[in-house]
């Protein structure tokens, strides 16, 4: 019984390590080629082209969140105007049915993920620093 508590504490650990990993634009690219392939049924020269605009759509997002530089809004801003040319350049590809079912997924498209960096952690700091000392 031991055993198996101890294996069932591992494997929680195990997933939640997995869970946490970040992942690669390649990784992230293919995961989303593979969902609009089975939405949209796409044809072999659809996909092909689609791979190659989500690959360049999220190295470019990942080149926004990586810049240290960058605000969290300005990034938020850069990467909407990334996935807005992208989209374009998608449903210029497809067919009537599928630029349908295409414009749902984009309102269904969960937002991406900007991890908050130093500088938003010490502006959220000073912020407060200054609301107290403000009262």
């Amino acid at each position: 019984m031991k055993k198996l508590f101890l294996a069932g504490i591992g494997f929680f650990l195990a997933m939640g390590l997995t869970f946490a990993q970040q992942t690669t634009p390649e990784e992230n690219a293919t995961k989303v080629v593979t969902e609009l392939v089975t939405k949209l049924t796409l044809n072999d020269e659809q996909k092909t082209a689609v791979s190659t605009i989500v690959l360049d759509q999220e190295k470019a997002i990942a080149a926004v969140i990586q810049d240290s530089t960058t605000k969290a809004d300005v990034k938020k801003e850069n990467i909407a105007k990334i996935q807005g040319e992208s989209d374009t350049k998608i449903a210029q590809l497809l067919t009537d049915e599928q630029k349908v079912a295409y414009q749902k997924y984009v309102t269904e498209r969960p937002p991406v993920n900007i991890p908050a960096t130093q500088e938003t952690t010490e502006q959220k700091e000073s912020g407060n620093g200054q609301s107290n000392q403000q009262q």
